[in-house]
């Protein structure tokens, strides 16, 4: 290709000429990607009548095809034979591919004399094979023929248009006659020239933020009236972006291969009130990533001059965040739910940190090294994070991860310290692990709690001879809450595994877990307690035992809570709140001890009914089973404090 310099001598007169040829051409490109698709959707409804379609009215109107009768052409389209579709506006949709692929040639032979004779043999080649469409008739093979875009030994219009379409975008930027802050700009009016530097200010505003990586060239000009922008994003193919301006309204059509980036997009202007035309999913050739790619049309009505020259300011701004995007949230869901990742990726948008130096500085690798350290046993690839830490807490620490990456890099620090200092913050929100894991331990309490409450308040109803359906209830909520319970001993099973010196919490919450299925188990045989010929005076010395397990599970609780305080630094007044409660609970335990005994020498002299008895009796072995399993747990409690002391 001629240096620009030297193009412009070599072109002369034709200097004024070839731009104007460059940009009818590649609105001819607009126009002719859009009857293929025209054709493509009208075959498809033909062969699935019962399929939903669009009237492609967006992609109209995009490609600066004016008249709306092609609205009607997918929907009116049918199959009149085997092989055979009838098309609305048929002749006029090939026509209209002939000439676009005519003007597309055009500037060719003008700038290249060489190429442009290769290309316009081929365009004269191929033209040869579109029909005339009479009657608007065409067979379904030569549809299948001029839209192929698959590379191969036969050449098709499709490949040759985007053969054409490189050679312009080439040609277009070298043919760039003025660059507006780093934009190659030409045939702009005065009043462009704002609008392409308030998007380019934007743009250069967050370029930083994808450091060393290609991509993010931009191409101004003015086209049917329209000032047109277009940014090449990465180095994808088929990732494009293209902004039409005409005052006061901005058009927004942008491809993407992978669909979760394209929403992504679209998100970052949730607060702009843009509006977003219906999604398109299309084929593309093996010359692209990917077999099909997703084509997005918004729009924009600006309030006034300084508001559109805004807007061009922010979506010039968020198209760094599209590069590599994909690739950031693939390593960020090994960590993270999926929604979770988009949240942090759009969160580093939002404020302007972006993901490119959480990549460069190693990506989930630094991650796993961090874990390596902080964890007894290495997080294996694929093993969430956020079942260790909790999700708020992993969500919280990717966002200082991304954005510690990003000022870090920028500011010039070295990758060594910033890898270092991802791997110390993650050790310290293990560190932290610990407290949460005690906290864990007191939710699970405060289900044990309930769950006696529960139990006790069953057996006054019992008393009372009310309603029998409450009962049955309150043992229904009693498994509802033993069930919350075993999930949190699951989390807690789970964390100490990774966790070095965790392993004292599982045991702790095994313990109490006792207690608290012990407690449920008490409040199912309530249910089996006959409502007649059952005894008063038994049932009371129930109620009386439930009471104790009630009070022992809140000291509990007291005691698990004082601990906290000691383990965090503590004066003597928590040392003694701490001590009384163990104390207490040890007390409540013996207390139940002994009401037990009472209670089975009343049932053995009181009792008349076989069945009656058995359950009386299991209901009171529950319960002290229950205080007995808090006492150990206490003994547990304090013996790990008075250790620690002692170290």
């Amino acid at each position: 290709m001629i240096a620009k310099k030297t193009m412009i001598q070599e072109l002369g007169e034709d200097e004024l000429i070839l731009p104007t040829l460059v940009n009818n051409a590649l609105a001819a490109n607009d126009r002719i990607k859009y009857f293929f698709t025209l054709l493509q959707a009208a075959r498809l409804h033909a062969i699935q009548p019962g399929r939903e379609t669009s009237n492609l009215k967006a992609e109209r109107e995009a490609a600066g095809v004016d008249d709306p009768m092609f609205d009607r052409v997918v929907a009116d389209s049918v199959m009149v034979g085997k092989d055979t579709l009838q098309i609305p506006y048929a002749p006029r949709i090939l026509s209209g591919i002939r000439s676009s692929l005519a003007e597309m040639a055009a500037p060719l032979p003008v700038y290249d004399e060489g190429k442009g004779e290769f290309f316009q043999k081929r365009v004269a080649l191929l033209a040869e094979g579109i029909p005339s469409g009479e009657n608007d008739l065409i067979a379904d093979e030569v549809i299948q023929r001029i839209t192929a875009g698959d590379e191969g030994t036969i050449d098709s219009i499709h490949l040759l248009v985007m053969d054409i379409h490189k050679e312009l975008i080439a040609l277009q930027g070298d043919l760039a006659s003025e660059v507006i802050d780093g934009a190659m700009a030409y045939l702009l009016h005065d009043e462009d020239r704002d609008l392409v530097a308030s998007f380019m200010a934007g743009l250069k505003r967050t370029s930083p933020l994808r450091f060393d990586h290609p991509g993010l060239g931009t191409t101004a000009t003015r086209s049917r009236g329209t000032l047109v922008i277009q940014n090449d994003i990465g180095m994808t193919d088929a990732h494009v972006l293209v902004v039409n301006v005409k005052e006061p309204t901005v058009t927004v059509i942008y491809t993407d291969i992978h669909m979760p980036r394209l929403q992504f997009f679209q998100g970052l202007f949730d607060e702009q009130g843009m509006t977003w035309e219906d999604t398109l999913s299309k084929k593309s050739g093996d010359q692209f990533e990917a077999k099909i790619y997703h084509l997005s049309v918004g729009t924009y009505r600006a309030g006034s001059r300084e508001d559109l020259e805004r807007f061009l300011k922010f979506l010039g701004s968020r198209l760094v965040f599209l590069i590599d995007w994909n690739r950031a949230r693939k390593r960020l869901r090994t960590f993270l739910q999926n929604r979770d990742a988009s949240a942090v990726l759009r969160w580093a948008a939002d404020n302007e940190y972006g993901h490119m130096a959480f990549l460069l500085l190693g990506g989930e690798k630094i991650i796993f090294e961090a874990l390596e350290l902080a964890s007894r046993v290495p997080l294996r690839y694929g093993e969430p994070l956020h079942q260790i830490l909790g999700r708020e807490r992993t969500v919280e620490y990717f966002k200082w991860v991304l954005k510690t990456a990003s000022t870090g890099l920028r500011a010039g620090h070295s990758r060594l310290l910033l890898q270092d200092e991802i791997k110390a913050e993650l050790l310290r929100y293990f560190r932290t692990a610990h407290e949460n894991l005690m906290e864990i331990c007191e939710e699970h309490t405060t289900l044990t709690i309930d769950v006696a409450m529960v139990l006790r308040d069953s057996l006054i109803v019992i008393i009372r001879g009310e309603d029998g359906d409450y009962l049955t209830r309150n043992a229904m909520r009693a498994k509802r809450l033993e069930s919350e319970a075993d999930a949190l001993v699951i989390k807690v099973r789970s964390l100490s595994r990774r966790i070095e010196t965790a392993t004292f919490y599982a045991d702790l919450i095994n313990v109490t877990d006792d207690a608290l299925d012990f407690l449920e188990e008490a409040m199912f045989l309530s249910t089996l307690i006959p409502r007649v010929t059952s005894s008063k005076k038994l049932t009371g010395e129930m109620v009386d035992l439930a009471e104790i397990a009630v009070k022992s599970s809140q000291e509990f609780l007291k005691a698990l809570m004082a601990s906290q305080n000691i383990h965090r630094g503590y004066t003597r007044d928590d040392m003694q709140d701490f001590l009384q409660a163990v104390d207490r609970v040890i007390g409540y335990e013996r207390e139940c001890d002994e009401a037990l005994r009472q209670s089975e020498k009343s049932i053995l002299t009181q009792s008349t009914d076989y069945r009656e008895m058995m359950i009386f009796f299991e209901i009171a072995r529950t319960i002290e089973e229950s205080t007995n399993s808090l006492m150990k747990a206490v003994y547990g409690i304090r013996d790990s404090i008075l250790e620690g002391m002692n170290r």
